[in-house]
């Protein structure tokens, strides 16, 4: 266990392997035993360590894929309500967001979009 807190990317890399790591339990536990020398008595706590780290990963593609939605959304209603003032369907910024029916949320920030283009 010394040589892994000897330094910095040692470190680094023995917690990737425990909590970033995409290989299977069987897969860390082989590396972590043949590189690091640990022997390990309890395996029900390593699979604990695994299964939280798959469940973080998992939390953050969640978060992601949810930001990248709303960022899409976003963009897309910017679009939409350019489209509408370049065509003259509308007259105005907040007449096309109520013809196009953006939701309360997102007004602010397309008007602060669109004012700043």
């Amino acid at each position: 266990m010394e040589e892994i807190l000897s330094d910095e990317k040692s470190i680094m890399e023995y917690l990737e392997i425990l909590f970033l790591s995409q290989r299977s339990y069987e897969q860390r536990i082989e590396i972590l035993e043949k590189k690091y020398g640990i022997m390990f008595k309890e395996e029900s706590e390593m699979r604990k360590m695994c299964t939280f780290s798959d469940a973080i990963w998992e939390k953050g593609i969640d978060e992601g894929m949810e930001r990248g939605i709303k960022e899409g959304s976003l963009i897309t209603s910017i679009n939409n309500v350019q489209n509408l003032i370049k065509k003259h369907v509308v007259s105005n910024i907040e007449e096309a967001m109520d013809l196009l029916e953006v939701e309360a949320s997102l007004r602010p920030a397309i008007l602060k979009s669109i004012q700043m283009h």
